[in-house]
């Protein structure tokens, strides 16, 4: 019998593997590369450490990280565009906060 605890763990990790599989490209975005460049923050250099379309929605942080040496805000940046883009919204760039001046 599963415990109700174990049973939620169950679940949340259906949720997250379930929400991994790609969604078809639309409108401006048709690849790997036209999709960093739109998001901007100089993610376009990114883009050919992908093959495809499906790699990029399907591949990890910790894989970014490990061996595609993608550094840590530009890693959050993306995936926080991806689920976006998963959830309907249509990428653009947000530029960096300039630094407050002292």
């Amino acid at each position: 019998m599963i415990t109700p605890v174990a049973r939620v763990s169950l679940v949340k990790n259906f949720v997250r593997y379930a929400h991994s599989s790609a969604p078809a490209p639309k409108g401006q975005i048709q690849d790997v590369e036209s999709f960093f460049k739109i998001i901007g923050r100089e993610c376009g250099d990114l883009a050919s450490k992908f093959e495809s379309w499906d790699q990029l929605f399907t591949t990890s942080t910790r894989v970014m990280k490990t061996d595609m040496g993608i550094p840590t805000k530009q890693r959050k940046y993306i995936l926080g565009w991806l689920e976006k883009y998963r959830q309907g919204a249509q990428p653009y760039a947000i530029s960096l906060p300039k630094p407050k001046k002292k």
